[in-house]
């Protein structure tokens, strides 16, 4: 009697181990954001939608008003720059409940994009081709390391590849946008702006699907597809 309960405890003790270490891999299997999924009211998965399709829509504005503002030499040009800088610690409000200081390092990158943007301008503008090739070479560079830091933040929902060819679509479309007001083809700039608000919404959704779909548990009502 005495042996068949010692052969229980023991098969019993087997059972609870591997629930232990079967328990123990599924959660070493979590990314680390998963794993520390933010403990708060959960928000409404459309509002977040929307908020980030108003964060790619001042993000394109603004610039498109500072490339005027800059090529243009119009007297509003500093608020406007102050402007758009601002996009970037709006973006980062956006994604801190989420990733943390991740947050931070994404939003100090995209704040580089938008001050070598102004760099390529003034130096457009002025002539100064030497500077402007420069600060074209590190605005592609730049590009690259967003789409990196993304994907590390959220490598499921934000693939490399793809992050960095929306990365990339942006960059060339800008550039082109800036191109057509400096050379006064006007109509060029004007499709330009189009496809650049296009591409913003599709990255605008990139972006809140990809937080969704990481931390479902921090949304309520109908998730974006």
């Amino acid at each position: 009697m005495i042996r068949r309960n010692r052969k229980k405890v023991g098969a019993i003790g087997l059972f609870l181990l591997a629930v232990l270490l079967i328990g123990g891999l599924a959660i070493s299997l979590v990314s680390p954001a998963e794993a520390q999924a933010p403990n708060k009211a959960k928000s409404a998965a459309l509002a977040y939608r929307d908020q980030w399709r108003k964060l790619w829509e001042d993000h394109i504005t603004w610039t498109r008003v500072a490339i005027m503002g800059i090529l243009d030499e119009l007297p509003g040009t500093d608020a406007y720059v102050g402007r758009l800088l601002q996009n970037a610690d709006d973006m980062e409000a956006a994604l801190a409940p989420y990733y943390g200081e991740d947050a931070a390092v994404l939003a100090d990158l995209i704040t580089d994009h938008l001050v070598i943007a102004t760099e390529m301008l003034i130096a457009a503008r002025d002539g100064d081709t030497a500077a402007f090739e420069d600060a074209r070479v590190r605005w592609y560079e730049n590009g690259e390391q967003n789409a990196v830091q993304m994907n590390q933040m959220n490598p499921r929902f934000w693939p490399l590849e793809e992050t960095h060819h929306m990365w990339i679509e942006h960059l060339d479309a800008t550039l082109a946008e800036a191109v057509a007001n400096l050379t006064g083809d006007y109509a060029a700039e004007v499709e330009a702006y189009d496809l650049i608000h296009a591409m913003a919404l599709e990255m605008a959704d990139f972006m809140s699907t990809g937080v969704i779909k990481q931390f479902p548990g921090a949304f309520k009502g109908p998730l974006p597809r």
